[in-house]
């Protein structure tokens, strides 16, 4: 289910932002802006609580377009910060994207920014986790503080670069 659900999403994301900052053939993550919508709504990213990763230190990375296997992918170098996470119990905090239509989500993609439009995906590609948690956790569209196993994924076939698993949540909102 990831994997058509990123294939779709992540390349109309890294295009809309390639046309957005004029880059093209190598995509550089820029740093989280506060963003405005057409309503005039400021959409943020989610606040970095004590002790947690800041959604800035996974996005700062360079992105690279790749074809493997007559597909077009998104290939990221990782900063040495984000290196250094890979194999570390940490915790972010972000908003949840469903993988199932339950109330309590045990496999769920975990991002920088509250949902908008599908095709306006801010962050980039850095700015999306996948989250394994070994107890379901309530979904809820306010950010919710994941704590877990980070990993850095080396197959980028799903449009993700980064999982959590054995994923608890910390603070779910009331």
């Amino acid at each position: 289910m990831i994997h058509a659900f990123f294939r779709c999403l992540l390349p109309a994301a890294g295009l809309a932002f390639a046309a957005a900052t004029g880059v093209s053939g190598g995509i550089q993550e820029q740093p989280l802006p506060f963003l405005e919508d057409e309503m005039g709504q400021v959409w943020q990213p989610a606040p970095t609580p004590e002790g947690a990763i800041d959604w800035q230190t996974l996005t700062s990375i360079d992105v690279r377009e790749e074809e493997i296997d007559n597909f077009i992918q998104y290939v990221p170098t990782f900063s040495t910060a984000v290196k250094a996470l890979d194999g570390q119990k940490v915790m972010l905090n972000g908003y949840m994207i469903p993988l199932e239509a339950t109330e309590r989500q045990s496999h769920f993609i975990l991002m920088a920014y509250p949902h908008a439009c599908p095709f306006h995906m801010p962050g980039g590609p850095g700015g999306f986790v996948e989250v394994q948690a070994d107890f379901p956790v309530p979904f809820t569209y306010d950010p919710v503080l994941i704590e877990g196993h980070f990993t850095l994924l080396d197959d980028f076939s799903n449009g993700l670069f980064y999982r959590i698993s054995a994923a608890s949540a910390v603070k779910v909102p009331e």
